[in-house]
């Protein structure tokens, strides 16, 4: 499940970190009759800017499936992908989307990727550093700065003199390449970060490292 407090159509609003930083795997929920219906068993939760957290949640759940139906059932309501659960661990509510039924877990991929950043202010590229992660909540890694290439900023200007468009420096701003490592998981034929942001060269991405942020880098290069 994603948690978030809206519908799927609306794209969903992330949590703010006071909601989910204290939710943790192994942490169970119990019916009137003290037996377990539900338990927590992965939470991956990661930055994605301001005070706003990405949650997804991998919850165990005690059921029931309806034969004439063909449908899973919870709490006497049907567990279908795109409809709301709320859930209660102890004093912790847990509130959001179904995205996934199976009994198998998602399988991740490392994919390399090369990113760019045009005419960003200087300081900004300074603040990239090798070897920068970004990690989710339970300390794993998402995300690893292999290396960095930061030239002056190059753009298309109108020369009175000439009277056509030629390409001139800009010393006042800078343009970065950033060559990242980053953790994916497959749907169909697409590969999506897991922030979902899908592996296409053209498509815009972005990192929430500890103290800089990559904002909407443009992927030119899938390398493996």
């Amino acid at each position: 499940m994603v948690i978030s407090n809206d519908e799927w159509w609306y794209e969903g609003q992330p949590p703010q970190y006071w909601y989910v930083d204290n939710i943790e795997s192994g942490q169970v929920s119990y019916n009137a009759f003290g037996e377990k219906i539900a338990e927590i068993i992965n939470i991956e939760s990661f930055d994605i800017g301001g005070y706003r957290r990405r949650s997804y949640v991998d919850v165990k759940l005690k059921g029931s499936y309806d034969n004439t139906r063909k449908l899973y059932l919870y709490n006497y309501q049907p567990l279908q992908i795109g409809k709301p659960i709320d859930l209660t661990f102890g004093k912790h509510n847990v509130k959001g989307l179904v995205t996934y039924i199976d009994s198998d877990e998602i399988n991740y991929f490392t994919k390399k990727i090369e990113v760019i950043l045009l005419r960003i202010e200087p300081w900004v590229a300074e603040s990239y550093k090798t070897g920068m992660q970004m990690k989710d909540s339970q300390n794993r890694v998402l995300a690893t700065v292999n290396s960095i290439d930061i030239k002056l900023a190059r753009q298309i200007s109108f020369s009175d003199i000439r009277g056509q468009n030629i390409e001139v420096i800009n010393p006042q701003l800078r343009d970065v390449s950033l060559q990242i490592t980053i953790k994916t998981f497959k749907s169909s034929e697409t590969f999506y970060f897991v922030d979902r942001a899908a592996i296409k060269i053209g498509e815009k991405i972005w990192f929430q490292f500890p103290e800089a942020v990559v904002r909407d880098a443009e992927i030119t290069k899938i390398i493996e």
